[in-house]
């Protein structure tokens, strides 16, 4: 008898002694009969049993808890997720299998008899758990006792292939994709020496991002000098419809000058840089403006200029 998992999305809070994947656990059932007693009707009633135990896996000394059952927890080849599991025959409640053996069904009968069992599996968290595939593997065996067996003897409980997912990342959508920064008019008795700066205006970048489970996106972004775009500086060049001279502007994030890199989302993108990192929600990027003194004397005139920005998301 094979279980077979879908693919487990794990959550961004999940703790330690919570199950994985579906809560309420997976359910599994023989079809038919998992063991068929065949043999010549006995005269008098005799006594059979049916055991479960879990096999191949040590206990981790954990339990979990659900329909009013504690069950040990035993762990499965792939660090941080166990298995606790409960089972029994169709005709009686379900019980606590453990590795020293359940004995689900213990009765006298003199005619051949088709054993069926039905049951329930945990996935449980033991530790850190890192994604990537769970190979299959046998955790259970069942046997009946006081009979002959042909075959191995026994019948064997199986957890099949599946694979382990990191928690879903959010998609972020830009609420702003334009944004307008007027300086206004700034007096050249405002700037002092080459490379002092006046004037100020903050602007915000708006991502709205959700769709997640868990999971915490990066999102690094590149100004371009759409002017100049090999321009690789922390000075925007003016456009070249623009009359002033002798001035440039600047774009910061908080204190840090932003340089200019290429229109590209690529990782390791020059002069790319991280904004930060958003779980669902907003997440703001602020932007201010100022002119800076690029020459000793200053020409009065429109000092405009015009940047793009690309985001990548990780």
């Amino acid at each position: 008898m094979t279980l077979s998992f879908p693919p487990i999305t794990l959550p961004g809070d999940l703790k330690v002694g919570e199950a994985i994947g579906y809560p309420g656990g997976y359910d599994f059932a023989s079809n038919g009969a998992v063991m068929q007693c065949r043999y010549t009707d006995w005269l008098l009633p005799h006594p059979v049993s049916a055991s479960l135990s879990v096999v191949n896996a040590a206990a981790t000394g954990m339990t979990f808890n659900a329909n009013g059952l504690s069950m040990p927890v035993y762990a499965t080849p792939y660090p941080g997720v166990g298995f606790a599991m409960m089972a029994g025959d169709p005709s009686q409640p379900l019980r606590v299998i453990t590795h020293t053996g359940t004995t689900l069904v213990d009765t006298k009968h003199n005619k051949p008899t088709a054993w069926t069992l039905q049951g329930r599996v945990y996935l449980v968290a033991t530790g850190p758990i890192a994604s990537g595939p769970i190979s299959a593997s046998t955790v259970g065996r069942y046997v009946l006792s006081n009979v002959n067996i042909e075959g191995p003897g026994h019948a064997s409980i199986n957890f099949g292939d599946t694979v382990i997912l990191p928690p879903q990342k959010p998609t972020c959508r830009v609420s702003t994709p334009s944004i307008s920064m007027p300086l206004g008019q700034v007096p050249s008795r405002d700037f002092k020496d080459i490379g002092s700066h006046a004037g100020s205006v903050s602007r915000n970048i708006t991502l709205d991002c959700g769709g997640g489970n868990g999971g915490i996106l990066d999102v690094w972004i590149t100004v371009t000098d759409q002017t100049e775009p090999g321009n690789r500086s922390d000075q925007l060049s003016l456009t070249r419809t623009s009359t002033a001279r002798g001035v440039a502007l600047q774009l910061l994030n908080g204190a840090q000058l932003i340089s200019y890199g290429p229109d590209s989302s690529g990782v390791g993108n020059p002069n790319q840089w991280q904004v930060g990192s958003t779980a669902n929600g907003t997440l703001t990027i602020t932007l201010t403006s100022r002119y800076v003194k690029t020459a000793s004397t200053i020409k009065p005139g429109t000092a405009n200029g015009l940047a793009s920005f690309t985001l990548s998301y990780r």
